[in-house]
């Protein structure tokens, strides 16, 4: 998670003072429960080393989690080296908590019921527990990577947990237990990377289909079985590399049809069966480097027609054949970097690869380059660095290419051999004396005895010398090489061979070519008569001549007289011959020689043909008997067998319909028993909800007719009380003015001092107080309870009626009698009244004024301020006076 630092803007340190008291204000008000600052108007305030990347993204760094406050709106939650107590994530949906020294996730991560992503890497967590993973129910990423995790629980990943990533790669992973994720079958992508695992059973992944990336690379991986990865059938991505595979099970990637990367380098891979990658078919990245091939099988690559890069770096193949690369002909780039022993590419291995666009053939032991690189008509980019490459005539097109390609073609460093000087390749090439072969001289038509020895000689003129390939009239051929050192077109040919490629072991041959490239054929006989085919080839250019070898007519000649001499002796002796053995057998019938003395020569009356005829013809009379016989057998046993079985069918049967129909009978008596109890218990359960609900009504009911006797008992209480303290002050106020002195009592009677008669209440006075009292308290019980005000303290006493009064009485019969607490006279001189607060009553008093040292307009005056405060609820009430009614009564009825 990438997290960008904004700066703040100005005038954020007022906000930020303004949000501060905000939260303190609401941490610190405890009125009756209510009134708190709603959670939707907090703001995240920065801590230290702490800040606001974005809105909703707060990051720390380098702190503990003491004086940690992280605000509603923080979404995005990235914590380093934060350590160090746990963190409430009720409200994060990306944590990212990492170099922190976590051991226990439990511990730590309390509240995840809302994360989506999850990120734990760079830790010391050592275990996952069994259902480690149970309360995240949102949960989509979690990596829990760089860790020394060494055991996964069987059923650490067993709850409803929707993850799709999962990184548990860097730790010290051993074994897995058996299909340990199938309990999250949403997942898509697993890294398994860099832990110690060694094997994979068959159906591992059966109940995780969706995978379509799995890492696991790193491990010590020895075997995976051919059912491993049968049931990912959509993977697209499997990294196999770095481990320690000698081979590839037989059918591995069958089934891996969606597979578009496979990574197996870095294994000690030594062949590779053709049909290994036969599921393949959409295969477009293919690593086989850091090997230990000896060669590319012939068909490896055929069942993947879509591959785009193939990496063949650092293994063991000395040769690359004209057909390895068959079947890839989208084939775009190709690595073959650092093969030690690479000394040779055939000159076709490119046409199979015709959009090839990046090739890398550096660092390996090539001399020359094959020339069907020139057809590369997409090529942008070549390295054939780090070659001893010969600079001969065998790579003198590469200079002309090169120079047409230039612009076109990124090319590396272009140096003959390890030693020569840097980018010198082109100009010794363009300097080579390279030219194609010229026929100089080849052998004349001739005429050749029989029996004699033939010379066919070939010449040519060219640089490098030509190799030279001999073909005879029955498809014989027979090659030379000038350096054998240098390989030809058909050096992989054997050096005498038919058409089949069947080498001949003719010792002494009777042809064979010379060391100067002629052809020499002992004791010519008629099949050498002939075209003799002359093909001379070398790095520049090929040229074919022919040679014609005849026999002399006069051999012709001679051989046809003889010819007929020797037949017509042969047929004139084998005619006699036959003349004469029939003459003698004739003689020896005639004379009865084979009767007389030859016994095994006489004939019987019965031909021995006859006889045969008869031995056979009553060898298939007893044949037919015997085959009757057994046919009879065959019908008796198995009419037999038909007859059982169909008894033990019809008995079979019977007992099949008396088990299903009893069966049956019991089936219908316990549903009819089931529906007995469920009908009892709904019965049960409504009188048990009726029951409840009765009950609660009751109580509803005494509860309130409770509280508004105890709200009329306590508001007459206190009409009495203020009552009689009203007359008490009349009474002290009546004996306060008798005993003021005569003159001023005059004077004042006379004056303004009249109107301070304001100041005491006379019975009639009392009368309509009490009467607009009395009123307000009937209104306030009468007040129902949806009309009251929510914001009412609710700390009230509330009455709970006990199992006797919720029996025996009813609501009317609670009493409704006031009893009245009388208030003792106060000391002379004192004026006392009660005050009700909320932890009892507050005595008030007043010290008795020494009038006589005041003037009558300052007495007037006070009065005056008095009979207002008392007159008007409104004002403020002065110190030693009493406070308002109204204020009074709202607040002890609050109470």
């Amino acid at each position: 998670m990438d997290l960008l630092h904004r700066p703040e803007k100005a005038g954020s340190t007022k906000w930020t003072l303004l949000f501060l008291l905000i939260a303190g204000i609401s941490a610190t008000h405890t009125r009756h429960g209510d009134g708190f600052l709603s959670q939707r108007f907090t703001r995240t305030i920065p801590s230290a080393n702490c800040r606001l990347v974005r809105t909703n993204t707060l990051q720390c760094r380098n702190r503990t989690m003491e004086n940690l406050f992280i605000g509603t709106d923080v979404v995005y939650l990235d914590l380093e080296y934060v350590i160090g107590g746990s963190l409430d994530v009720k409200n994060i949906r990306h944590l990212r908590w990492v170099f922190s020294s976590l051991t226990v996730i439990n511990d730590v991560v309390i509240n995840p019921e809302n994360l989506i992503t999850l990120d734990l890497s760079f830790n010391n967590i050592t275990v996952l527990k069994n259902y480690q993973f149970d309360n995240y129910t949102h949960l989509t990423r979690a990596n829990l990577s760089h860790n020394i995790i060494d055991h996964l629980p069987r059923d650490v990943f067993k709850s409803h947990i929707k993850l799709e990533v999962l990184c548990l790669s860097h730790n010290n992973l051993k074994a897995i237990p058996f299909q340990a994720f199938s309990f999250i079958e949403s997942l898509k992508e697993l890294d398994l990377s860099h832990n110690k695992l060694v094997t994979f059973l068959d159906h591992f992944f059966k109940f995780n289909k969706y995978i379509e990336v799995l890492l696991l690379n790193n491990n010590n991986l020895t075997k995976i079985t051919s059912n491993s990865f049968a049931d990912l059938t959509d993977l697209k991505r499997l990294d196999l590399s770095h481990n320690s595979l000698t081979f590839i099970s037989r059918g591995l990637f069958d089934s891996l049809s969606h597979l578009q990367y496979l990574n197996l380098a870095s294994n000690p891979l030594m062949n590779m069966a053709s049909g290994t990658f036969r599921g393949l078919s959409n295969l477009r990245i293919l690593n086989l480097s850091d090997n230990r091939l000896t060669q590319l099988t012939f068909g490896l690559l055929h069942f993947s027609p879509l591959l785009s890069s193939l990496s063949i770096d650092n293994t063991l193949i000395e040769v690359i054949h004209n057909t390895e690369l068959l079947g890839v002909p989208k084939l775009n780039i190709l690595t073959l970097k650092r093969n030690k022993k690479l000394k040779f590419i055939e000159t076709y291995v490119f046409a199979d690869t015709p959009v090839l666009s990046e090739l890398d053939i550096s660092g390996c032991n090539l001399t020359f380059l094959p020339q069907s690189i020139a057809n590369l008509t997409y090529l942008t980019k070549l390295n054939i660095s780090d070659n001893p490459w010969a600079c001969d005539c065998r790579m003198f097109w590469f200079a002309r290419w090169a120079a047409i390609k230039k612009g076109n073609v990124l090319m590396s460093d272009l140096t003959c051999g390890p030693d020569a000087y840097p980018d010198d390749m082109l100009p010794t090439l363009d300097h080579l004396n390279c030219t194609s072969p010229t026929i100089i001289h080849k052998t004349p038509t001739r005429l050749y005895r029989l029996k004699s020895d033939a010379l066919l000689e070939c010449r040519y003129a060219a640089n490098p010398p030509p190799s030279i390939t001999w073909v005879t009239p029955r498809r014989e051929v027979y090659h030379w090489n000038p350096d054998p050192s240098i390989p030809d077109t058909f050096y992989k040919h054997p050096h005498a061979h038919d058409q089949l490629m069947t080498p001949l072991r003719i010792i002494p041959p009777r042809i064979q070519v010379l060391d100067n490239g002629t052809l020499w054929i002992k004791n010519v006989t008629r099949e050498d008569c002939g075209r003799y085919t002359c093909y001379a080839s070398n790095p520049i250019a090929n040229q074919t001549d022919d040679v014609l070898l005849h026999i002399d007519p006069a051999d012709w000649n001679r051989v046809r007289v003889i010819s007929l001499i020797v037949g017509t002796q042969s047929a004139g002796g084998f005619l006699g011959l036959t003349l004469f053995i029939q003459f003698l057998r004739y003689l020896m019938n005639k004379f009865g020689v084979f009767n007389n003395f030859c016994s095994f020569c006489k004939r019987d009356k019965v031909s021995p043909r006859a006889r045969q005829i008869y031995a056979m013809l009553d060898n298939i009379e007893q044949y037919k008997s015997q085959q009757l016989e057994k046919l009879r057998e065959n019908y008796a046993l198995q009419v037999t067998r038909i007859k059982d079985n169909c008894a033990q069918q019809m008995e079979w049967i019977q007992n099949s319909y008396q088990s299903q129909a009893k069966h049956l009978k019991d089936f219908r008596d316990i549903g009819t028993a089931h529906l007995t109890t469920l009908r009892d218990q709904y019965c049960d359960q409504v009188k048990k909800v009726r029951d409840y609900s009765t009950g609660q009504l009751n109580w509803v009911r005494e509860n309130y007719v409770f509280q508004r006797n105890k709200i009329r008992k306590f508001s007459s209480h206190k009409v009495l009380q203020l009552r009689e303290t009203y007359k008490y002050q009349q009474q002290t106020l009546n004996k306060v003015l008798e005993n003021l002195p005569s003159l001023y009592f005059e004077n004042c009677r006379a004056g303004t001092c009249g109107r301070a008669e304001s100041l005491v209440f006379d019975p009639q006075e009392a009368e309509s107080i009490d009467c607009y009292i009395k009123s307000k308290i009937e209104k306030l019980a009468n007040l129902d309870a949806s009309t009251t005000d929510l914001t009412q303290s609710r700390m009230s006493l509330y009455y709970t009626p006990s199992e006797r009064s919720s029996v025996h009485k009813s609501p009317t019969e609670i009493s409704p009698s006031i009893y009245i607490n009388y208030i003792e006279d106060p000391p002379r001189g004192f004026l006392m009244m009660e005050e009700p607060t909320t932890s009892g009553y507050r005595k008030i008093g007043f010290v008795e004024s020494v009038l006589s040292d005041h003037s009558c307009d300052d007495l007037l005056q006070r009065e005056l301020k008095e009979s207002e405060i008392v007159s008007n609820p409104n004002l403020p009430s002065t110190s030693g006076l009493a406070p308002p009614i109204n204020q009074t009564i709202q607040h002890e009825t609050s109470l």
